[in-house]
This record gives structure tokens, C-alpha cells and sequence, in this order.
């Protein structure tokens, strides 16, 4: 890809060392003009991402009653998006590096369409099914793509910020779902609601085409890079380090209502988790980028993950004050470890790291609630579960010390 003059660092982002600015100098002007933009249309998209994957479980009563469906093929059409990041996460990632983005965010864009369709207007459970992986496969392609474009678009200023509030969206989308579900059900019916989240996908195409502009090169201009499947010590702890997050952090929110006594008190109490993790991550991204270098707020993230649990697991915290922790971790380390790609790696493979790291975290959200699932039906007991959560919280601590970025 060209690249156009480096981008001027701000003076009060100085402080954060020369290898905040020596990953991060090389950017597209138009693109960095455009960043606000992109940014908007990074969230919109994500929300429509982050609000079909939630849209499951309040759906689960009409499923089971018009399909049939057991428990475990509920939890197939929940898991079915997260699938194909297991798989093609490091193969998408090579490709966003060295195809046009405007052609991959419109294509993938489409087939989320198409996937949110099928879903919407299936007959069968094979057909659900089909729906939620073209889905997760579009929404893949989105989700590197979007990351890749605003690490560029952000390059040396402001960074952590945008990928805050890009992260904010996720726990919005699922507090939007839950919150409007009761009313859009009764309003529209249960198809009527899912065909309205495909119409939000398909109006986050044109605005994906405003965002970029033509900023983004032809494809027949694009300097290729050499393809390369090398992985940089620090990017490797970093996906260690965001797969044992993820393992911890969806198990909470998987089995913390059954914990907290079930109903609907405790389904509010988890989402205490949302709301935090909403209005944190930008707060958290604002004080990255003013104060200091993303891998301390992964590392203090994680500690207050793991002392939240061991306080959970000894007694000492309710439901309440423990939910809030989590919901700090939860702002903390994912705006930290989203603007560390770009700082490890240099910008042409800035796609491949982050699929990398997408793919461990997608292995810890399978494998963390499965784990957690077996030791609470062998009657572990609760504080035997969270203790254990605690040990890889503090595990993965020590894992993030080896982020390290380059001077």
C-alpha cells in the first residue's frame, strides 16, 4: 500500500515512548482526514455485528416453540458465528492486508446481509443455521477489516480512543437487544424483529462507502505484501493473553446468573458487566492515549479480573461489587489489547495480527464456558469455580508481561 506523509503526533502523546510512534507513523492522508467517519461507520457496523449475535437468547421461547429445537441446538445457532474465526481468522486477516478495502467491506458486508436474511425468514433449523455462519463469516471479514482501517486511520494520534469507543459498542449492542426485544416481539413479531436488524446491515453498506471514500486504493494499485506467517513473540503473548481473557470473561457472563439466584434480578445484575464495559472503554481509551502504553492497562485490567474473582470465589463481594469488577476488566483490557496490534507488527500486516489474536480469543469464548460447564455438573461448588477463573485471570497476567513494544 503507499503511504502518504507520516502522521504528526500530537506533542502531549510524547510520553508514550518512541514505540508508540515508531509503529504507528505510516498513514493515508485521506484516510486520516476521513477518521472520524470511518469511525462511525466502524460502530454502526459493529452494532449490527454485536446485536445479531445477542439476539438469540431473548429469542430462545419462539425458536424452541416454532422449531423444536433442543438446548444444544440452541447453543449451536448462539456459537455459529463465532465458528468460522476459529478457522479462516489468520487466512481473513492475511486478506485484508492485500486486498481493496472497499471491495471486502462491501462484499462481506453483503453476505452478513444475506446470512441475517436466511436467518430471519428460515423454515428450518438447517437454514438457521446456514444463516448464523454466513453471518459470522461476513462479520469476520468486518470486524478485521474495520480494525485494520482504524488502526491506519488513527495512526499516531488518538488511537486507543477510537478503538475504546469501537469496543464500547459490543455491550451496547447487547443492552439495546435486551432492553427493546419485549417491545419490538410484541409490535412486529419475531421475524419482523430479526428482518429489522438485517435492514441495519444493510444500510451500513452506503455508509461504509461515505466513510472510505476513495481513499482506499484500486486494487490493481495496492502494493502487495509478501505473505508472511510469522508471529513476533509479543503478538503471540498477546493472543495467549486474549484467549484467557475471553475464557474468563464469557464464562462469567455465561454461569454468573445462575450464581447471582437466577430471575430476572440476576439477569440485571450481570448486566452491570455491559453497562460498565460501555461507558468505560472510551474513558479508558482517552486515558491510553494521554498517559501511557496499552500493555500497563492490559496487565492492570487483569489484575483487578483476577482479584474480582478471588474476592468472588472467597465471599468477600455480592453479586453486585463483583459484576462491576468484571465490567472493569471488561472496559480495561479490550481497548488496551485492540490498539496494540499495530504497535507490534509493521502496518502492512497490521490485518494478519489482528486475525491472529481474533482466533485465540474465539478459542477461549468455546473452550472457557465449556470447562466451566463440566465442573459446575460434577458439583465443584461455586467458590472452587471462581477460584479457578481467578488462577487464569492471574495466569494470563504474567502472560501479558511478555507484550512487549519495540522501541
Amino acid at each position: 500500500m503507499r503511504n502518504g506523509a507520516p502522521g504528526r503526533p500530537r506533542q502531549s502523546q510524547d510520553r508514550r515512548g518512541p514505540g508508540y510512534h515508531a509503529a504507528m507513523t505510516t498513514t493515508t492522508p485521506s484516510l486520516s482526514d476521513r477518521r472520524w467517519l470511518i469511525l462511525l461507520s466502524s460502530v454502526f457496523s459493529f452494532f449490527a455485528i454485536g446485536a445479531t449475535f445477542f439476539v438469540v437468547p431473548p429469542l430462545i421461547p419462539e425458536l424452541v416453540s416454532r422449531f423444536g429445537l433442543s438446548n444444544f441446538k440452541v447453543g449451536l445457532l448462539m456459537g455459529a458465528i463465532s465458528v468460522p474465526a476459529v478457522f479462516l481468522a489468520i487466512v481473513v486477516g492475511l486478506a485484508v492486508d492485500r486486498l481493496a478495502p472497499r471491495r471486502v467491506g462491501v462484499l462481506s458486508l453483503a453476505v452478513m446481509f444475506i446470512g441475517s436474511v436466511t436467518f430471519a425468514t428460515a423454515p428450518s433449523f438447517g437454514l438457521l443455521l446456514a444463516g448464523r455462519l454466513l453471518f459470522g463469516i461476513g462479520g469476520l471479514v468486518v470486524n478485521l477489516l474495520l480494525a485494520r482501517l482504524l488502526t491506519e486511520a488513527f495512526s499516531g494520534r488518538e488511537l486507543a480512543l477510537a478503538m475504546g469507543v469501537f469496543m464500547a459498542t459490543y455491550p451496547a449492542s447487547m443492552i439495546t437487544v435486551y432492553s427493546f426485544h419485549p417491545v419490538l416481539i410484541d409490535l412486529m413479531g419475531w421475524r419482523n424483529e430479526l428482518l429489522l436488524l438485517a435492514a441495519l446491515v444493510g444500510l451500513a453498506i452506503p455508509l461504509f462507502l461515505v466513510a472510505v471514500g476513495r481513499s482506499c486504493q484500486p486494487e490493481d494499485e495496492i502494493d502487495r505484501p509478501r505473505i508472511s506467517f510469522s508471529v513476533p513473540p509479543s503478538l503471540a503473548a498477546l493472543a495467549l493473553t486474549w484467549m484467557l481473557f475471553f475464557a474468563v470473561h464469557s464464562s462469567v457472563l455465561t454461569f454468573a446468573p445462575g450464581w447471582a439466584g437466577g430471575g430476572a434480578t440476576a439477569l440485571l445484575i450481570v448486566t452491570l458487566v455491559m453497562w460498565v464495559a460501555m461507558i468505560g472503554s472510551p474513558l479508558v481509551g482517552t486515558l491510553i492515549d494521554r498517559t501511557s502504553r496499552p500493555t500497563r492497562w492490559v496487565l492492570g485490567g487483569l489484575g483487578i479480573q483476577g482479584a474480582t474473582l478471588v474476592g468472588t470465589a472467597t465471599g468477600v463481594l455480592s453479586p453486585t461489587p463483583a459484576m462491576f469488577g468484571v465490567g472493569l476488566a471488561a472496559a480495561l483490557v479490550p481497548t488496551a489489547v485492540y490498539a496494540l496490534p499495530g504497535l507490534l507488527v509493521e502496518p502492512r500486516r497490521v490485518g494478519f495480527a489482528f486475525g491472529f489474536i481474533t482466533m485465540f480469543s474465539n478459542l477461549g469464548t468455546i473452550v472457557g464456558p465449556a470447562t466451566v460447564g463440566a465442573l459446575i455438573d460434577r458439583a465443584m461448588g461455586w467458590p472452587f469455580v471462581w477460584g479457578s477463573l481467578a488462577a487464569v485471570a492471574f495466569v494470563a497476567t504474567a502472560i501479558s508481561t511478555g507484550v512487549r513494544v519495540k522501541a
